[in-house]
């Protein structure tokens, strides 16, 4: 059965992707250093669209979130249930839905061609899931699907693999350490019976446990931690080396144009961030050299990332 395409200008050729997720002004501030952004339905205003469109036709690859994942945890707060009882809800119970159906279209309609791709509104369990798709479909886009492991079951997994060509794989963002390990590791082997697949985890960011189960993608916001809590801490091979010198340091109340300042804070993670896909990229393409299956295969390191 040929599979379905997913919408936008997606190459299935280009190696593992670390896509940075934040608001269009933390991005603005990353871009000159890192070509790979996602940025949520809810963070993006009609202002935002032209600057989205300027780097896509610069080469960017813009992955555009669904805002599904901000809108039950909105839910969930306002009414006093867990995240997982939120997003269990069908779309027509939950606070907020219809209003981010309308935007979801705007900006879909508008970007979602130029886009790197575009994420299902996950909303309800599966039943509900597979009916907003279709009405999304219907209208002549090709959302990517998401599949939640701990409620969907495995069927639903194979299912989506063998009719579409992505699938973005929830659930492991708020999974702790030993259930993120057995989610990860499960997800890889069933890349492995559907290799021409592409697996994007939502909310993970590429670290020693995706070295040696090197699953296509992942996003996270952590990449501004150093903004966020502390100074900048480095990587290497996926793990954590430590804090940098206080000179790598953010200090809340500087200008935001000064070393010390946001911009500059923004600029250094976006480096390491770039910097971590570069040699998550690197560290596969040896492991490929030395008989590992990778896919899809990594060229170069130049020509995997760009540069």
């Amino acid at each position: 059965m040929a599979k379905t395409s997913t919408g936008g200008a997606f190459d299935p050729t280009e190696p593992n992707i670390y896509f940075i997720a934040s608001n269009i002004d933390s991005l603005r501030l990353a871009a000159p250093v890192h070509d790979h952004v996602l940025i949520a339905v809810n963070e993006i205003k009609p202002a935002d669209i032209p600057v989205l469109e300027q780097w896509i036709d610069a080469g960017k690859r813009v992955f555009i979130d669904s805002g599904i994942f901000h809108l039950t945890n909105e839910h969930a707060r306002a009414h006093n249930v867990s995240m997982d009882q939120a997003l269990a809800l069908a779309p027509e119970a939950i606070d907020g839905f219809r209003e981010l159906w309308d935007r979801y279209l705007a900006v879909v309609q508008r970007l979602g061609q130029k886009a790197w791709g575009y994420i299902e509104l996950d909303q309800g369990g599966l039943e509900h899931k597979r009916r907003t798709r279709a009405k999304l479909e219907a209208l002549g886009l090709r959302p990517i699907p998401v599949y939640h492991p701990l409620n969907d079951g495995w069927d639903y997994f194979d299912e989506l693999s063998d009719r579409y060509d992505r699938i973005c794989f929830g659930n492991v963002v708020q999974a702790d350490i030993p259930t993120r390990k057995k989610l990860v590791a499960t997800a890889w082997e069933r890349h492995r019976r559907h290799p021409d697949l592409w697996i994007h985890l939502l909310g993970l960011t590429p670290n020693e446990l995706l070295y040696a189960l090197p699953i296509n993608s992942g996003d996270s916001s952590s990449w501004l931690s150093s903004v966020r809590w502390s100074g900048y801490i480095e990587h290497a091979a996926g793990r954590t080396l430590g804090p940098m010198p206080r000179n790598f340091q953010y200090r809340l109340g500087s200008e935001t144009d000064s070393p010390e300042g946001r911009a500059k804070a923004n600029l250094v993670a976006a480096y390491g961030a770039a910097m971590m896909q570069r040699n998550w990229r690197t560290h596969l393409r040896r492991m490929q050299e030395l008989g590992a299956q990778i896919y899809p295969p990594v060229k170069g390191v130049d020509d995997a990332d760009g540069s």
